[in-house]
């Protein structure tokens, strides 16, 4: 019997199973798809180095350069790009932050956030154009100020140790190096699934990632919750867990 693949919100099956990556890129990165059992994952890509069945993954780290810089051009209602100067002195190649966002965090339109299709390639100290699957809702000014984010699941890596990231979820197998070709799976997100813990942990205990690389531990309420413990942690161990990271 062939495994189940995950299907789309409307139903249909997908053509890769959750078990199985590819370079060829199926999906939309963020594309939720469901098991018949509950289970949801999300598609994703790897573009490091091979992710471990079972350990906990985050999202790629957003770079200081990325978080509140300057709309470089006044965009008009309905606009369906947008230049923003980044800080520092950023490259960023064609199509990099397509599937992520542009979230407005100061002045003129803020409050909205848009999704990217495309992006220019950029050298050091030059705008970036992104382009948007929608028009500007409100008009930016050049003195708008916004931030750029790729999709929560491009370029996961295993979760760095403490908490200073976003989980994005748990590969149900292990996903070979994407550093010379990009790896696309799916990430799942929600329901049963293996997860290492650091430590002891008591059943139904709330969890976070750990303060090793990979694992989980107990929630402290000032982390992430990512899921709950569904049988007593051991260390090291891959012990069952329900997942809550994105239904």
């Amino acid at each position: 019997m062939s495994m189940e693949t995950p299907r789309l919100t409307n139903g249909v099956a997908t053509n890769q199973t959750i078990r199985q990556a590819v370079t060829d890129q199926r999906f939309p990165l963020g594309t939720r798809g469901v098991m018949s059992d509950g289970r949801a994952f999300r598609y994703a890509s790897n573009e490091g180095i091979a992710l471990v069945a079972g350990q906990f993954c985050q999202s790629e780290a957003i770079g200081a350069n990325f978080i509140n810089v300057a709309v470089a051009t006044a965009a008009a209602v309905e606009a369906t790009s947008v230049d923003v100067t980044l800080g520092g002195s950023e490259t960023v190649v064609a199509n990099a932050y397509e599937g992520g966002y542009l979230v407005i965090n100061d002045a003129a339109g803020q409050g909205i956030s848009y999704r990217i299709i495309g992006n220019t390639a950029v050298a050091a100290g030059t705008a970036l154009t992104l382009t948007l699957d929608e028009g500007v809702h409100v008009a930016l000014t050049t003195s708008s100020q916004a931030c750029v984010l790729k999709s929560q699941w491009a370029a996961v890596v295993i979760a760095a140790a403490g908490h200073v990231h976003h989980v994005a979820g748990v590969p149900q197998f292990a996903v070979p190096a994407g550093s010379t070709d990009i790896q696309y799976f799916w990430l799942q997100t929600w329901g049963l699934s293996a997860g290492e813990d650091d430590a002891t942990t008591a059943v139904g205990a709330p969890l976070q990632s750990g303060a090793t690389t990979g694992q989980a531990e107990v929630n402290d309420g000032a982390a992430q919750l990512i899921g709950t413990q569904l049988v007593a942690g051991v260390a090291t161990e891959f012990r069952p867990k329900i997942l809550s990271i994105a239904p």
